[in-house]
């Protein structure tokens, strides 16, 4: 395979990324950049300058779709952040009711 073919194929690749972050599907991304990886390991065994590689990048719009896939990765592990500390307060919360004796408690005053 050639640099370009490769190329196209990173950016397909990159596509399926981008739609998997917008619609959550977290499970299935390790094995699509693995998928990726394998064709980066495929660009590196063939030469190519780097005029090459730079033309064909910007020529696809790999650079733009790339900050996009960074920019959306880093609001979605904002977000999940976010809810794990909510989820942790909402846990130290509950634990915080559950040390409270069971056994009724009267007050009493003198009147």
């Amino acid at each position: 395979m050639d640099l370009e073919e490769n190329l196209i194929k990173y950016k397909n690749i990159t596509l399926t990324i981008v739609e998997m972050v917008k619609v959550e599907e977290f499970e299935k991304l390790d094995e699509i950049f693995q998928k990726r990886q394998l064709i980066i390991d495929d660009m590196n065994k063939i030469n190519y300058s780097k005029e090459e590689l730079k033309k064909l990048y910007l020529q696809y719009g790999i650079e733009n779709l790339e900050k996009d896939l960074a920019s959306r990765m880093k609001v979605k592990k904002g977000d999940l952040l976010d809810k794990m500390k909510k989820n942790k307060k909402r846990q130290t919360g509950m634990m915080g009711y559950n040390k409270i004796p069971s056994k009724a408690v009267f007050l009493s005053k003198k009147i």
